[in-house]
This record gives structure tokens, sequence and C-alpha cells, in this order.
């Protein structure tokens, strides 16, 4: 694979072996990471599904590992995974609630590009999860501000790069 892949491979490898990852959520991040569609939808379907059967906790141990896998998705030339990622970080909101916030900085730009998506679906399933992240203006205001300096270097970064 390329750079990406490899670095990607070794982070999740080091999430292994330092027990902060569990043989599950290693092998559905490293689906994730391939390069091919197929691969990749397949894992977000199964990372659902795997969300489902597990629950708050088993999220809350993955979402740290997620959050690169999900910028990256969220960018992904296909239009079914980048709205597959959008579906899964909803399913993680709803059940993370409050737990989601250290993991806000590092997603709100690939979130917020998500939700103005060329892809009406993929735009849909981001704005889906941010209404469950932020059920109301004020904690969506709240989060922004929060999130503000990360925000202006993503879109910036996002801005400069070619679009999915």
């Amino acid at each position: 694979g390329d750079a990406t892949s490899r670095a990607d491979g070794s982070t999740m490898l080091s999430a292994m072996l330092d027990g902060s990852t569990d043989g599950e959520q290693a092998l559905l991040l490293r689906k994730m990471a391939k390069r091919d569609t197929v691969t990749k939808l397949k894992a977000l379907g199964e990372l659902r599904e795997a969300l489902s059967a597990h629950g708050a906790s088993w999220a809350a141990e993955l979402m740290p590992h997620w959050v690169p896998h999900f910028v990256r998705l969220s960018g992904d030339g296909s239009w079914q995974v980048r709205e597959s990622a959008c579906a899964a970080l909803g399913q993680l909101a709803s059940l993370l609630g409050r737990q989601l916030a250290p993991h806000l900085r590092p997603l709100m730009a690939a979130w917020l590009c998500a939700k103005h998506d060329p892809h009406g679906g993929t735009a849909a399933a981001a704005a889906a999860a941010f209404g469950v992240a932020f059920p109301n203006p004020r904690k969506y205001a709240d989060a922004l501000l929060f999130c503000r300096d990360e925000l202006a270097r993503g879109l910036a970064e996002r801005a400069l790069s070619a679009p999915p």
C-alpha cells in the first residue's frame, strides 16, 4: 500500500500491542484503511453492526482509533463510503453522547465538510449525526467555538485540496 496505509497499519498494530483496542476493532479499522471501496463499505457496515451489538463502552474504546479513519473516509472518492462513514459517526454520537466531546476537535472540520458534501445522502447523514450530537443551536454554537482553531486549520487545508 501507500504511505497512508502503512501509517494506519502501524498505528493500528501499536494499538493492538498496547491493548488499547480489541481484535474486532483492529480488524475493522484495518479493513477501513484498504484502498478498495467494496472493502471499506463492508467494514463500515460491519462497524455499524458491531456498535449495535457491543454498545457504548465498546464505542468509547474505539473512538480514539476511529477519528483519523473518519477524517480520511469523509474525503473518500466514493460517495457511498462518505455517506456510510457519516452514518457510522451518527451511531457513535448516539451511543457516546457527551463522551464524544474529547474527539470533537480532530473531527469537526471533516464533519462540517461532510455536512456540505455535494452528494445529498452524505450531507444528510452528516447533518443527522450533527443533530444527534448537538440537539440544540446553543450546543452547536458552543461546539464550533470549542473547535475554532482546528476548524480554521482544517477548513483551510480542505479548501486547498482537490474535492472528493
